[in-house]
């Protein structure tokens, strides 16, 4: 067995886009008339399905739980329209991301991107900064199952044309693990994201990454390389 292709998640594994998600999210609920939230509160909604999300980030805003599911749609719908004039805006890159990315390319590992977020917004962050890394997004889209579902790898995989034990997921929350978990693919947790590295030894992922070396010396040994 050797790994031909990595799938990163994008939100808290590749990129740092929790300060983008807080501004956006945080003008969108003013101007439904709601209270912003603290950025340390906002963390946790990071792990989220995008209907889950919004459902939980209006309630953190004080929204009335009763009227979540009546302004549910259209909220959602002008957060993606604010979040899309610039979803690179006050987003950061994890130490260590390109140099690691052009190394797997260099040793002939493939690239591609798994997330919850706008299959849309997540195809413009990475084209901005990783145009020449990652090969694919799937994000999420009218047709596609949200993380950890049952099913939501099926078109990355299919797509690959590899076998499930040559694809290893990579990622930051319990979300990722049991994306793997659910779908039968090995899966290696990193700690610099936006889940408690305790939390994700919990789901045991094949491998937990503290830096991002380890990670092209895991797939060195694997390999045989």
């Amino acid at each position: 067995m050797s790994y031909k292709m990595c799938v990163w998640d994008l939100d808290g594994t590749l990129m740092n886009t929790l300060p983008t998600l807080h501004y956006y999210n945080n003008l969108s609920l003013q101007h439904f008339g709601f209270q912003p939230v603290e950025y340390e509160r906002f963390i946790v909604l990071i792990k989220y399905p995008l209907g889950k999300y919004y459902q939980e980030l209006l309630k953190m805003g004080g929204c009335p739980e009763a009227k979540i599911d009546v302004i549910a749609d259209e909220f959602t719908q002008y957060d993606y329209e604010q979040y899309s004039v610039d979803p690179t805006f006050h987003i950061g890159e994890f130490p260590g991301v390109r140099e690691t990315l052009h190394e797997l390319c260099r040793m002939g590992i493939r690239n591609t991107v798994l997330s919850n977020k706008y299959e849309d917004i997540s195809n413009e962050i990475v084209s901005r900064y990783y145009p020449s890394f990652i090969e694919a997004v799937y994000g999420q889209n009218a047709s596609s199952p949200s993380k950890p579902k049952v099913g939501c790898t099926d078109r990355m995989h299919k797509e690959s044309g590899l076998n499930k034990e040559e694809i290893l997921i990579i990622g930051d929350t319990e979300v990722d693990m049991l994306t793997a978990k659910n779908n039968h693919f090995p899966v290696a947790a990193v700690t610099w994201g936006y889940q408690d590295a305790e939390v994700l030894r919990q789901y045991e992922p094949d491998y937990m990454i503290d830096e991002l070396s380890q990670l092209i010396n895991i797939i060195k040994e694997i390999n045989h390389v």
